[in-house]
Protein backbone atom coordinates (compact mmCIF):
# COMPACT_ATOMS: atom_id res chain seq x y z
CA UNK A 1 0.00 0.00 0.00
CA UNK A 2 1.60 3.56 -0.93
CA UNK A 3 1.53 6.12 0.93
CA UNK A 4 0.66 10.05 0.36
CA UNK A 5 1.33 13.56 1.32
CA UNK A 6 -2.48 14.15 1.94
CA UNK A 7 -2.71 12.46 5.80
CA UNK A 8 -6.83 11.69 4.99
CA UNK A 9 -6.17 10.33 1.84
CA UNK A 10 -3.84 7.61 3.65
CA UNK A 11 -6.10 6.98 6.97
CA UNK A 12 -8.51 5.87 4.13
CA UNK A 13 -6.04 3.08 2.09
CA UNK A 14 -5.45 2.17 5.70
CA UNK A 15 -9.05 1.85 6.80
CA UNK A 16 -9.84 -0.13 3.94
CA UNK A 17 -6.78 -2.13 3.97
CA UNK A 18 -7.84 -3.45 7.65
CA UNK A 19 -10.85 -4.21 6.34
CA UNK A 20 -10.20 -6.36 3.53
CA UNK A 21 -7.53 -8.23 6.28
CA UNK A 22 -10.27 -8.73 8.99
CA UNK A 23 -12.53 -9.99 5.89
CA UNK A 24 -9.86 -12.52 4.96
CA UNK A 25 -9.30 -13.93 8.97
CA UNK A 26 -12.95 -14.25 8.78
CA UNK A 27 -12.90 -16.15 6.03
CA UNK A 28 -10.40 -18.53 7.28
CA UNK A 29 -12.74 -18.63 10.47
CA UNK A 30 -15.65 -19.44 8.50
CA UNK A 31 -14.11 -22.44 5.97
CA UNK A 32 -12.64 -24.03 9.07
CA UNK A 33 -15.84 -24.24 10.92
CA UNK A 34 -17.51 -25.37 7.83
CA UNK A 35 -14.69 -27.99 7.44
CA UNK A 36 -14.91 -29.64 10.58
CA UNK A 37 -18.37 -29.79 10.54
CA UNK A 38 -18.50 -31.95 8.16
CA UNK A 39 -15.80 -33.97 8.90
CA UNK A 40 -17.13 -34.36 12.67
CA UNK A 41 -20.85 -34.01 11.65
CA UNK A 42 -20.86 -31.17 14.25
CA UNK A 43 -24.62 -29.19 13.37
CA UNK A 44 -22.96 -26.25 16.57
CA UNK A 45 -20.00 -25.69 14.22
CA UNK A 46 -22.06 -25.29 10.99
CA UNK A 47 -24.58 -22.53 13.15
CA UNK A 48 -21.16 -20.55 13.70
CA UNK A 49 -19.79 -20.33 10.26
CA UNK A 50 -23.93 -19.34 8.82
CA UNK A 51 -23.65 -16.71 11.65
CA UNK A 52 -20.12 -15.61 10.96
CA UNK A 53 -21.60 -14.91 7.34
CA UNK A 54 -23.68 -11.79 8.27
CA UNK A 55 -20.50 -10.29 9.36
CA UNK A 56 -18.83 -10.44 6.04
CA UNK A 57 -21.60 -9.02 4.85
CA UNK A 58 -21.18 -5.81 6.56
CA UNK A 59 -17.85 -5.55 6.05
CA UNK A 60 -18.01 -5.93 2.28
CA UNK A 61 -21.11 -3.15 2.47
CA UNK A 62 -18.22 -1.19 4.55
CA UNK A 63 -15.62 -1.03 2.04
CA UNK A 64 -17.78 -0.64 -1.22
CA UNK A 65 -18.55 2.58 0.99
CA UNK A 66 -14.95 3.27 1.66
CA UNK A 67 -13.88 3.18 -1.30
CA UNK A 68 -16.59 5.08 -3.03
CA UNK A 69 -16.00 7.92 -1.03
CA UNK A 70 -12.24 7.88 -1.50
CA UNK A 71 -13.06 8.09 -5.40
CA UNK A 72 -15.02 10.86 -4.41
CA UNK A 73 -12.94 12.96 -2.35
CA UNK A 74 -9.60 12.26 -3.32
CA UNK A 75 -10.22 11.62 -6.89
CA UNK A 76 -7.49 8.43 -7.76
CA UNK A 77 -5.51 7.76 -10.59
CA UNK A 78 -3.14 5.58 -11.75
CA UNK A 79 -1.89 3.05 -9.35
CA UNK A 80 -4.58 4.40 -6.40
CA UNK A 81 -7.79 3.93 -8.58
CA UNK A 82 -6.18 0.81 -9.72
CA UNK A 83 -5.90 -0.47 -6.00
CA UNK A 84 -9.13 0.97 -4.97
CA UNK A 85 -10.48 -0.93 -7.86
CA UNK A 86 -8.91 -4.50 -6.47
CA UNK A 87 -10.34 -3.81 -3.48
CA UNK A 88 -13.76 -4.03 -4.29
CA UNK A 89 -12.96 -7.41 -6.68
CA UNK A 90 -11.34 -8.78 -3.43
CA UNK A 91 -13.90 -8.04 -0.76
CA UNK A 92 -16.48 -9.53 -3.31
CA UNK A 93 -14.86 -12.62 -3.49
CA UNK A 94 -14.44 -12.86 -0.08
CA UNK A 95 -18.16 -12.15 0.52
CA UNK A 96 -18.70 -15.21 -2.58
CA UNK A 97 -16.95 -17.42 -0.14
CA UNK A 98 -18.74 -17.00 3.04
CA UNK A 99 -22.33 -17.35 1.57
CA UNK A 100 -20.89 -20.58 -0.19
CA UNK A 101 -19.62 -21.41 2.80
CA UNK A 102 -22.73 -20.70 4.59
CA UNK A 103 -24.75 -22.70 2.14
CA UNK A 104 -22.60 -25.88 2.54
CA UNK A 105 -23.27 -25.71 6.34
CA UNK A 106 -27.02 -25.50 6.09
CA UNK A 107 -26.76 -28.62 3.70
CA UNK A 108 -24.60 -30.09 6.41
CA UNK A 109 -27.27 -29.68 9.02
CA UNK A 110 -29.85 -32.47 6.81
CA UNK A 111 -26.99 -34.81 6.50
CA UNK A 112 -28.43 -37.58 8.93
CA UNK A 113 -26.86 -40.86 6.93
CA UNK A 114 -24.33 -42.30 9.31
CA UNK A 115 -22.91 -44.41 6.63
CA UNK A 116 -21.20 -41.27 4.72
CA UNK A 117 -17.78 -41.45 6.96
CA UNK A 118 -15.69 -41.97 4.11
CA UNK A 119 -17.44 -39.97 2.05
CA UNK A 120 -17.48 -36.95 4.71
CA UNK A 121 -13.82 -37.83 4.57
CA UNK A 122 -13.31 -37.04 0.97
CA UNK A 123 -14.85 -33.94 1.34
CA UNK A 124 -13.05 -32.45 4.23
CA UNK A 125 -10.02 -33.18 2.47
CA UNK A 126 -11.29 -30.87 -0.52
CA UNK A 127 -12.28 -28.41 1.93
CA UNK A 128 -9.04 -28.22 3.43
CA UNK A 129 -6.92 -28.50 0.09
CA UNK A 130 -9.35 -24.96 -0.87
CA UNK A 131 -8.74 -23.85 2.83
CA UNK A 132 -5.16 -23.64 2.32
CA UNK A 133 -5.66 -21.96 -0.93
CA UNK A 134 -7.47 -19.14 0.53
CA UNK A 135 -5.10 -18.73 3.17
CA UNK A 136 -2.20 -18.33 0.48
CA UNK A 137 -4.32 -15.93 -1.33
CA UNK A 138 -5.01 -13.84 2.16
CA UNK A 139 -1.07 -13.69 2.80
CA UNK A 140 -0.16 -13.04 -0.35
CA UNK A 141 -2.59 -9.97 -0.23
CA UNK A 142 -1.46 -9.35 3.78
CA UNK A 143 2.08 -9.65 3.03
CA UNK A 144 1.71 -8.39 -0.83
CA UNK A 145 3.95 -11.40 -1.94
CA UNK A 146 3.18 -11.55 -6.20
CA UNK A 147 5.37 -14.79 -6.26
CA UNK A 148 2.78 -16.11 -3.62
CA UNK A 149 -0.34 -14.63 -5.58
CA UNK A 150 0.87 -16.02 -8.90
CA UNK A 151 1.11 -19.52 -7.06
CA UNK A 152 -2.50 -19.88 -5.79
CA UNK A 153 -3.36 -18.76 -9.38
CA UNK A 154 -1.08 -22.07 -10.50
CA UNK A 155 -2.42 -24.37 -7.65
CA UNK A 156 -6.07 -23.96 -8.66
CA UNK A 157 -5.51 -26.95 -11.24
CA UNK A 158 -5.07 -29.02 -8.10
CA UNK A 159 -8.68 -28.40 -5.97
CA UNK A 160 -10.33 -29.23 -9.71
CA UNK A 161 -8.38 -32.68 -9.95
CA UNK A 162 -9.50 -33.65 -6.01
CA UNK A 163 -13.09 -32.32 -6.65
CA UNK A 164 -13.56 -34.15 -10.48
CA UNK A 165 -12.50 -37.44 -8.24
CA UNK A 166 -14.72 -36.76 -5.57
CA UNK A 167 -17.31 -36.07 -8.10
CA UNK A 168 -16.98 -39.13 -9.79
CA UNK A 169 -16.72 -41.45 -6.27
CA UNK A 170 -20.06 -39.21 -5.34
CA UNK A 171 -21.60 -41.14 -8.51
CA UNK A 172 -20.77 -44.60 -7.25
CA UNK A 173 -22.01 -43.75 -3.66
CA UNK A 174 -25.56 -42.41 -5.32
CA UNK A 175 -25.57 -45.42 -7.38
CA UNK A 176 -24.65 -48.34 -4.46
CA UNK A 177 -26.26 -45.91 -1.42
CA UNK A 178 -29.66 -45.20 -3.34
CA UNK A 179 -29.50 -42.04 -0.90
CA UNK A 180 -31.02 -39.16 -3.41
CA UNK A 181 -31.54 -36.16 -1.37
CA UNK A 182 -28.25 -37.40 0.98
CA UNK A 183 -25.99 -37.38 -2.25
CA UNK A 184 -27.25 -34.45 -3.78
CA UNK A 185 -26.39 -32.54 -0.96
CA UNK A 186 -23.01 -33.66 -1.07
CA UNK A 187 -22.83 -33.13 -4.49
CA UNK A 188 -23.38 -29.52 -3.89
CA UNK A 189 -20.96 -29.07 -1.00
CA UNK A 190 -18.49 -30.64 -3.35
CA UNK A 191 -19.24 -28.28 -6.32
CA UNK A 192 -18.80 -25.06 -3.72
CA UNK A 193 -15.80 -26.21 -2.66
CA UNK A 194 -14.49 -25.97 -6.19
CA UNK A 195 -16.03 -22.76 -6.73
CA UNK A 196 -14.62 -21.64 -3.15
CA UNK A 197 -11.16 -22.51 -4.83
CA UNK A 198 -11.84 -20.44 -7.83
CA UNK A 199 -12.50 -17.37 -5.74
CA UNK A 200 -9.31 -17.87 -3.82
CA UNK A 201 -7.67 -17.85 -7.21
CA UNK A 202 -9.64 -14.49 -8.18
CA UNK A 203 -7.88 -13.08 -4.49
CA UNK A 204 -4.88 -14.00 -5.71
CA UNK A 205 -5.17 -12.67 -9.48
CA UNK A 206 -6.38 -9.07 -7.64
CA UNK A 207 -3.78 -9.34 -5.64
CA UNK A 208 -1.23 -9.38 -8.32
CA UNK A 209 -3.16 -6.66 -10.54
CA UNK A 210 -3.22 -4.56 -7.26
CA UNK A 211 0.51 -4.85 -7.11
CA UNK A 212 1.84 -4.93 -10.30
CA UNK A 213 -1.14 -3.21 -12.77
CA UNK A 214 -0.37 -6.52 -14.41
CA UNK A 215 -2.84 -9.40 -15.03
CA UNK A 216 -1.63 -13.27 -14.83
CA UNK A 217 -2.20 -13.76 -18.41
CA UNK A 218 -0.38 -16.89 -18.84
CA UNK A 219 -1.74 -20.55 -19.69
CA UNK A 220 -2.33 -22.39 -16.42
CA UNK A 221 -2.76 -25.82 -16.24
CA UNK A 222 -6.88 -26.76 -16.06
CA UNK A 223 -8.53 -29.60 -15.18
CA UNK A 224 -11.94 -30.26 -17.43
CA UNK A 225 -14.41 -30.62 -14.30
CA UNK A 226 -17.31 -32.98 -14.77
CA UNK A 227 -19.93 -30.59 -13.88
Amino acid sequence: MTLHISSAYNEDLIHINSKIVEMGGLCEQIIDNTNLSIKDNNVQLAEKAILLDEKLDFLENEINESVIKAIALRQPVADDLRVLFSAIKISGAFERVGDLCKNIAKRTQLLTDENQIEIRREIFELGEKVKKQLTRSINSYTDKDTKLATKVWKNDYKVDQMYTDLFNNLLVYLKKKKRVASGSHLMIIAKNYERIGDHATHIGEMTHFAITGENLVAVRPKVNLPV
